[in-house]
């Protein structure tokens, strides 16, 4: 896996690009405000917004976990093809309105919208909890990927510490620069690659591959056919399509690109090409997993998350001419990781910023709080670096548990935007009664899995049980 000299080098260029275009986004600074540096100003077209929506979607796990799901597991691992897309539909029941009212009431974070809506500091609290929580577990997450990635293609060049450290200071450097401006130019740069990198991937892997599902479609209907003969594993798809759809809608950085678009017409457009992208990103490394697993049997779970770079490992032995193709892919895995961490971080940032600091010290200006916020970036790029250098490779577990933590915020999100006599009580106890039921679900594993529904969905049922009972007494006593 290790890249030639030509290969990190362009590795490498690519990276301190970066650093150029943050500080051209600096210098296109409208204004010193929390809106310019977490929003843009708010005036984001359809192309940056696409391309932001996109490589903030597809993180690492895109171009390894995905296609060793797909190696180990078949079929289901095509749920994340669906779910993906279904993201896109969750978008257009909340989407539009949410728009509407962050113009209209000035919105920088998602706890302005809990406030605006609730008027209730404990739902709040335990809204930016969970939303701090399934950022932290992102940026933890990628962060030990990126750097176990760069230690693996410098051949040793680099170890895990320093390679952290060199992707922090890099991220933290055009994000303090240029906000949401600088992450977002820096997102069409990714987005390229990210699309880039798995389609021509692909297409070069199924010109030379035969006898193998990535060249076969018949093999792969019948394959589909058998899977969805079984009860059992028809829902687990089905299941783990509605946890990604539902779960992935609610992400805060995502509900800040709602934000920072132009307008609502913005959001449709960008909205409309993003339902198409997991046919031309998540598909064709779905595809190559598949097929992998005719291509290298045996594999255990940590080899078969490096079944792309086998796959094309074993191509440029026939086709050395090829070698820019292992950099491209490398390059565009690094372009996910790193527009996954840097807009979780900025998102982070701004419910400090907006529902801590901004809270307490209201006197504080905009001027003041643009430059609080730029020196938080550092603060918690550093923070996160010496994390993910220190804490064990446990932290992986909680990539798990994000997803079933942030579908619980979904009814104070969604069902507080379509009805106007939701309460902020039965939203809490829900809440809290399905982040509860998730975590014991971790926990126990014995107690989950019950006719394949995964255990994010048995625990939003508990929170929506709660939430519409303690809503009913409530609207009776009315």
């Amino acid at each position: 896996m290790t890249l030639d000299t030509g290969g990190m080098a362009l590795v490498l260029v690519y990276m301190l690009s970066l650093l150029a275009i943050g500080f051209w986004a600096r210098r296109a600074r409208q204004e010193s405000s929390l809106k310019d540096y977490y929003l843009a100003g708010g005036s984001l077209g359809s192309v940056g917004l696409f391309f932001t929506l996109y490589a903030t979607q597809y993180s690492g796990n895109s171009f390894f976990a995905l296609p060793g799901k797909a190696y180990r597991d078949g079929m289901l691992a095509g749920a994340f093809i669906f779910g993906v897309m279904g993201i896109v539909l969750v978008y257009q029941l909340y989407a539009p309105r949410m728009k509407t009212l962050a113009d209209e009431q000035r919105f920088i974070s998602v706890g302005d919208f809990i406030s605006w809506r609730y008027r209730s500091d404990a739902l709040l609290l335990a809204v930016n909890l969970v939303l701090a929580l399934t950022l932290v577990t992102f940026i933890l997450g990628n962060l030990k990927a990126i750097g176990l990635l760069l230690v693996s293609v410098s051949g040793g060049l680099l170890t895990f510490a320093p390679a952290v450290l060199l992707v922090c200071l890099i991220m933290a450097i055009y994000e303090a620069l240029g906000g949401l401006r600088g992450v977002v130019w820096t997102d069409t740069v990714q987005g390229l690659m990210l699309m880039g990198g798995s389609l021509l991937v692909f297409l070069f892997l199924q010109a030379t591959s035969q006898g193998a599902d990535i060249a076969e479609p018949n093999r792969l209907l019948e394959a589909g056919i058998g899977f969805f003969a079984q009860p059992l594993a028809a829902s687990q798809f089905v299941s783990l399509v509605l946890l990604i759809a539902l779960g992935a809608a609610m992400y805060p950085q995502a509900i800040q690109r709602i934000y920072a678009a132009r307008d609502v017409r913005t959001l449709q457009r960008s909205y409309r090409l993003m339902f198409f992208m997991p046919l031309v990103t998540t598909l064709p490394l779905f595809l190559i997993g598949m097929s992998a697993a005719q291509w290298f049997p045996g594999l255990d779970r940590a080899g078969s998350e490096q079944v792309v770079i086998r796959a094309i490992d074993t191509l440029l032995y026939d086709q050395p001419g090829l070698g820019w193709l292992m950099a491209l892919y490398i390059g565009a895995a690094i372009a996910a990781i790193m527009s996954t961490i840097d807009s979780a971080l900025l998102t982070l940032g701004s419910i400090i910023s907006k529902d801590i600091i901004m809270k307490r010290r209201p006197t504080l200006d905009d001027a003041g709080l643009h430059r609080f916020s730029r020196r938080l970036t550092w603060v918690l790029m550093a923070l996160m670096a010496v994390l993910a250098i220190t804490l064990p490779q446990t932290i992986w577990a909680l990539l798990v548990l994000k997803l079933e933590l942030v579908i619980q915020v979904f009814p104070a999100i969604v069902f507080g935007l379509r009805s106007s006599r939701l309460q902020a009580a039965p939203v809490l106890a829900g809440l809290l009664a399905g982040c509860t039921t998730a975590a014991l679900l971790r926990i126990s594993p014995d107690w989950g899995g019950f006719w394949g529904v995964q255990d994010g969905l048995w625990a939003f049922a508990v929170n929506l049980i709660v939430l519409i009972s303690l809503q009913s007494r409530m609207s009776r006593r009315a």
